[in-house]
């Protein structure tokens, strides 16, 4: 029988124990990341015999007086959370529980383990079909290497003769600020000093298990770019990143991937890129012999009416200001 949980009632070790059990074990569904990024969190539980079998995090808020589920930011993927002992059809269970739930859900995001299960429901549900890249790195650096295209083999020697000084870092701060002034104006909205916040609280705690890496490239004493990654069960997320107009021309972050693939070559690890759906950035990723990887998103709209054309109308604004393209090196 699955339970809705409400945060007080869940039991964490049990939670991160179902997590660990899972086919699709990630960081960003233990319960101390979600604490973070989605305080007061609540879920799907299946229990039998007094351990969770089956788990659905569920990061809902009241919004406008309606029940509102959506992706915490810093979260790429979350969704449904299966072991041997789950029950039988409980995906379709779960997704028909989570839409009675809740009046909208915005771009929830599944995991990989999901999406088979996810293919034999689109007709029921609004599932939207997004792709991440991966690379596996369990070949020799040189085998990697010949897998890059011709474009990215030639920017990472510009990078390598630019004369670019690449280190690590525990101090998150200069990444947020670069990203604030060159980034930032950028994001559809705007990005809160919560956000920010949130990011350094995450970052923290990850720092603390020993999870997460942070390389800076510079030139003339100057961050042009950063990258933070995060490192759990043989996969390194792709997690935030930024780069200003030098940074680009010089391919920091190229020079930074190749890095990190360098580093892990010849390990079970495999880099998830965390691609958004933006053409010139998964080439950039797919530059670097990453494959396609496809996943689920679930829409939702049971909102009255009246709430609907309002919030379509901001919608509208937001799309006629935004100036579009994070740019990537190309």
């Amino acid at each position: 029988m699955i339970t809705y949980l409400r945060h007080e009632q869940i039991n964490k070790t049990k939670w991160d124990a179902c997590i660990a059990a899972s086919a699709d074990n990630m960081v960003y569904a233990l319960s101390w990341f979600l604490d973070v990024v989605a305080p007061g969190w609540q879920a799907f539980v299946e229990e039998q015999e007094g351990a969770y079998v089956t788990v659905m995090p569920l990061p809902g808020i009241l919004k406008m007086g309606f029940p509102y589920l959506s992706q915490p930011y810093h979260t790429h993927q979350l969704g449904m959370f299966t072991t041997a002992r789950s029950s039988e059809r409980v995906r379709e269970q779960l997704l028909e529980l989570t839409v009675k739930r809740y009046k909208f859900i915005h771009s929830y995001r599944f995991n990989m383990s999901d999406t088979a299960s996810l293919e034999q429901l689109q007709d029921k549900y609004e599932l939207v079909a997004r792709y991440t890249r991966y690379l596996k790195l369990n070949k020799p650096y040189k085998e990697l290497y010949k897998n890059y295209t011709r474009d990215r083999k030639m920017n990472l020697k510009r990078a390598q003769r630019a004369n670019l000084r690449m280190f690590g870092s525990d101090d998150i701060e200069p990444l947020i600020q670069h990203f604030k002034k060159h980034i930032e104006h950028k994001v559809v909205g705007g990005v809160s000093e919560y956000t920010y916040q949130m990011l350094r609280d995450l970052y923290r705690v990850m720092q603390e298990r020993g999870v997460a890496q942070l390389i800076y490239t510079t030139a003339g004493g100057e961050v042009n770019a950063g990258c933070l990654f995060f490192k759990y069960n043989n996969v390194i997320s792709y997690a935030f990143n930024s780069a200003d107009s030098e940074g680009r021309a010089a391919n920091g972050r190229t020079l930074v991937l190749d890095e990190i693939i360098r580093q892990h070559a010849g390990t079970d690890y495999t880099l998830d890129f965390e691609s958004p759906m933006i053409e010139q950035i998964e080439h950039f990723y797919a530059s670097f012999g990453a494959h396609r990887v496809k996943y689920f998103a679930l829409r939702h709209n049971a909102l009255p009416l009246y709430v609907r054309v309002i919030r379509n109308i901001r919608m509208k604004v937001y799309r006629t200001f935004f100036a579009s393209g994070v740019a990537e090196e190309v």
